[in-house]
């Protein structure tokens, strides 16, 4: 699709409050930034039921708001989740978009509204959305992505805390995996963590609850 593929290697944890998730993690309160508000939609139920991830999420909290195109291949972990991934930003355009043309849409667009209308066009309507605030983080000690989430919708009253580490290839991302539950068991969270990822939990409390 295009040559900076990556790998998401995740996995998380259900906290009742931020506090109780700084204490079960000492290195996280330090390791986050601000808070930023975020709102996403999935689109393409086709793309969804097979396993894979296409979606649409805005930033807009600033001014212009930001867009962003982000893709997932099929879960290929078992401890933790391990999913290619691929993003791009779409504020000013999809002049050349991997990501459309790996959906059969080759043409340059203009805007974030033309992306949206022309994956209606393929077919690729949006079928559930959520939004919610997000703090995000980097721990150089154990080289962890950190991330503190809010989204009433998929959680209630909880925080969900994601650690994430990226690879280059899928022996890599393995490796990572192995790290997470290294550092799962070090701080005593396996048997609070959660495999679902948010899209999942959505798609639950939509068209399951």
């Amino acid at each position: 699709m295009a040559n900076n593929t990556s790998y998401e290697i995740e996995i998380r944890f259900l906290a009742a409050t931020a506090e109780e998730a700084f204490q079960l993690l000492p290195f996280l309160e330090a390791s986050l930034g601000p808070e930023k508000t975020w709102a996403t939609a999935i689109y393409g139920r086709a793309i969804y039921e097979s396993g894979r991830l296409l979606r649409v999420g805005r930033v807009p909290a600033v001014d212009p708001v930001h867009y962003y195109l982000g893709y997932k291949g099929v879960d290929e972990g078992s401890f933790a989740n391990i999913r290619q991934e691929w993003g791009e930003e779409i504020t000013t355009g999809a002049p050349a978009s991997a990501i459309l043309a790996a959906i059969g849409i080759h043409e340059a667009l203009a805007t974030p509204q033309a992306v949206i209308e022309r994956l209606a066009q393929a077919g690729h309507h949006p079928f559930m959305d959520f939004t919610g605030v997000d703090r995000l983080g980097y721990d150089p000690t154990l080289a962890l992505h950190t991330k503190l989430m809010r989204c009433p919708k998929i959680l209630g009253d909880q925080v969900m805390i994601e650690l994430e580490v990226a690879a280059d290839s899928y022996s890599a991302a393995r490796d990572a995996e192995q790290r997470l539950r290294t550092i799962a068991h070090e701080f005593h969270i396996v048997e609070r963590l959660v495999r679902d990822e948010p899209p999942t939990l959505l798609y639950q409390v939509t068209f399951l609850a």
